[in-house]
């Protein structure tokens, strides 16, 4: 007859059973940390338009992240525009009798053939330079949880 005896089942067991927890933390400080990066960068590459006294679209960038999830947006009306560009359009006053910025002083006429804009996707930019930071912050949690 043989008899086998393992130590440190016990133990073995409850750090198995507290794994989903430690995972679900550690990864969750990867999100925070990683829209924290992606937010600030956003902000960094949103454009200014210095010329006409700027606007409000990096003040406009916020973020959130809760749990395993988070997300960076801008919330300025024009994001979009700025973001995916705009096709050549006609602009005409909607309250007024010629078009106008009163800020400056100029005047436009009754209409305007806006030649469009150029697209300049400031998030997608940002995503990309932070991509590396992101696969280390998450990369850094699972091995303090796996080792």
């Amino acid at each position: 007859m043989m008899t086998v005896t393992v130590t440190g089942l016990d133990e073995a067991a409850r750090k198995f059973a507290a794994a989903p927890d430690k995972l679900a933390e550690g990864l969750g400080r990867a999100v925070r940390e990683s829209v924290r990066d992606l937010h600030r960068e956003a902000v960094r590459e949103a454009p200014v338009n210095r010329q006409s006294g700027g606007g409000n679209l990096r003040q406009m960038i916020g973020s959130r992240a809760s749990g395993l999830s988070g997300s960076v947006e801008s919330k300025a009306k024009y994001s979009a525009y700025v973001h995916e560009g705009t096709r050549p359009h006609v602009i005409v006053p909607r309250n007024a009798k010629v078009l106008a910025n009163r800020r400056t002083g100029q005047f436009f006429g009754r209409k305007v053939n806006h030649p469009g804009t150029r697209a300049n996707p400031f998030l997608l930019r940002a995503l990309g330079n932070v991509k590396d930071r992101i696969a280390a912050h998450v990369e850094a949690a699972l091995s303090k949880i796996l080792l």
